[in-house]
């Protein structure tokens, strides 16, 4: 249930998953393969969440759904960076509980794995981004390849109606993976998306 507390974030997203290149689900279809094994990023520029100053902080989460997300039955860890402070922290956890989009995908999961609080490496570069987490997550996102010619295949999809961004640039993986907490996740070369977002209740 969102509850629309005082919030003004602004940042970049990165997201992959086990989808094929584009995903359908940006298109309203079921996933690839049957379930949706994925993640999403949340690194903030500039931000606050009820008072509390969100400069700077990232967080995500982790989730497998048996079929697509809005069917719901997930299972989802979200890993916030160690380096948030007490009052970010308690933000952080309740801004995800309590507004959209991060309390739907809340919503939709059966198990919830709890918050983590772990070390985060953010490296922003467009669509060749990378995030590393600990031991236990990596994602390289990497532009999608022509198979004939073997240049940059560059794709943006502009998405007025879209849940977490309204655009997004498209592209793929040469690392995703994540292991821990039971969930095992390992699909390079799979979809890959960065993006602009910005989330406010004003």
């Amino acid at each position: 249930m969102t509850s629309h507390r005082p919030h003004h974030l602004k940042g970049s997203l990165l997201a992959a998953c086990n989808c094929a290149w584009g995903c359908p689900c940006n298109f309203e279809e079921p996933p690839s393969y049957g379930p949706c094994e994925g993640s999403y990023i949340w690194n903030v520029d500039t931000g606050h969440y009820n008072g509390v100053d969100l400069n700077g902080v990232t967080f995500g989460e982790v989730s497998i759904f048996p079929e697509a997300v809005h069917l719901g039955n997930g299972t989802a860890v979200w890993l916030i960076d160690e380096k948030a402070d007490a009052k970010q922290r308690s933000s952080i956890e309740s801004m995800i509980k309590q507004e959209a989009p991060f309390s739907v995908f809340l919503d939709l999961t059966t198990n919830f794995l709890g918050f983590r609080y772990v070390p985060f490496q953010v490296e922003l570069n467009g669509i060749h981004s990378r995030v590393i987490i600990g031991g236990i997550y990596e994602m390289q996102l990497s532009p999608m390849k022509n198979p004939v010619t073997g240049e940059d295949g560059l794709a943006v999809l502009n998405k007025p109606t879209g849940f977490t961004s309204k655009i997004q640039e498209l592209c793929t993986t040469s690392a995703f993976r994540f292991e821990g907490e039971g969930l095992k996740l390992n699909f390079p070369g799979k979809y890959g998306e960065f993006c602009p977002f910005e989330y406010s209740s004003e």
